[in-house]
């Protein structure tokens, strides 16, 4: 009997604690890190100290610009729970972060941090697709010296094939693209598409492609489908803010880029809300509306945004001269 009631009771704790933390996990899956803060702040001391917590405590380390807090954190949690296949995860997204932040004479180091603990992660969890899907990244576009390796990447993006095949479908294109294979690429996603038709991520993957091959139509026509069959919100944004962005940068159907990027879901996007009003200005420029244009630019707030800054200027002055 009391064995039953220990049992019950753990089972408790376990439920208060997943729901206690469903809040801050929202908010980090949904990247929105000042919720996610606060969320987190509010969580009790006694939930603080179990292991989702310390993962949430790390996670949002990680959207520091600095990654050596983060990698230190999760690097001593990986000592103290190392059959744990998400803080091994963690701990490899750390790695990579310092891998590229580090001296030239560090970075190996990292990416070998990175390397074994992701490693660690997929033995630990085969199937985890947020591991696969990194690891592919970085085998795919790392140097052979810090562990790049395209069998790999190849190997794994197989593996997705069979456990979430539209990610699978697109990273074997683009692995055929970085292998020089562009038409092995589309026909990667058009099978991909004939299995799944109503797949806003390889609609709107293969319309990034045509745009780096500058198959303008093309991209346009799958950036509306794309729209059309998005399943959340955040696949809508993406799709209707490239949109925006091919008009503004092709200057053809002006018009169907300023409805994309005046969308209230890319106006409202911390993501894209300040690119999105940048591009505005740039298709209010194409219809030789240049007060309004510059009006749209003053708006951006800037703030230590060195690229976004730069483009900024630049279009000010462009439309300075188009003035005078």
């Amino acid at each position: 009997m009391k064995a039953l009631i220990l049992i019950i009771w753990f089972s408790l704790c376990s439920a208060s604690v997943a729901s206690t933390m469903e809040k801050v996990e929202k908010a980090l899956t949904e990247q929105d890190i000042a919720l996610a803060k606060t969320e987190y702040s509010a969580l009790p001391d006694d939930v603080k100290q179990t292991l989702p917590a310390k993962i949430a405590k790390g996670r949002l380390l990680l959207s520091n610009e600095d990654g050596e807090p983060a990698f230190d954190y999760f690097e001593v949690l990986q000592e103290q729970h190392a059959s744990n296949a998400q803080v091994n995860y963690y701990f490899s997204v750390s790695a990579i972060i310092m891998a590229q932040q580090a001296s030239i004479f560090s970075k190996l180091g990292y990416a070998e941090d990175f390397v074994e603990s992701i490693e660690k992660t997929l033995t630990l969890k085969p199937n985890y697709i947020e591991a696969l899907d990194t690891a592919i990244g970085f085998y795919l576009h790392a140097p052979g010296i810090a562990g790049g390796d395209i069998d790999k990447a190849t190997q794994y993006a197989k593996k997705l094939l069979t456990i979430a095949p539209v990610k699978g479908y697109k990273h074997l294109a683009t692995i055929y693209r970085a292998n020089e294979k562009p038409q092995e690429a589309y026909k990667t996603l058009a099978e991909g598409l004939v299995k799944y038709p109503e797949s806003s991520e390889l609609y709107f993957y293969r319309a990034i492609t045509s745009m780096d091959d500058k198959a303008w139509q093309k991209a346009r026509e799958d950036f509306k489908l794309a729209v059309k069959f998005a399943q959340n919100d955040e696949e809508k944004t993406k799709a209707l803010y490239q949109q925006g962005k091919l008009a503004a940068e092709t200057g053809e159907e002006v018009e169907v880029g300023i409805h994309a990027l005046q969308n209230s879901q890319v106006k409202n996007s911390k993501q894209y809300e300040k690119w999105s009003q940048l591009r505005l200005a740039q298709l209010y420029m194409h219809q030789k509306k240049y007060d309004i244009a510059e009006k749209t630019l003053t708006s951006i707030e800037l703030n230590d945004e060195e690229k976004l800054a730069d483009k900024v200027k630049e279009l000010k002055k462009k439309i300075k001269k188009l003035k005078s």
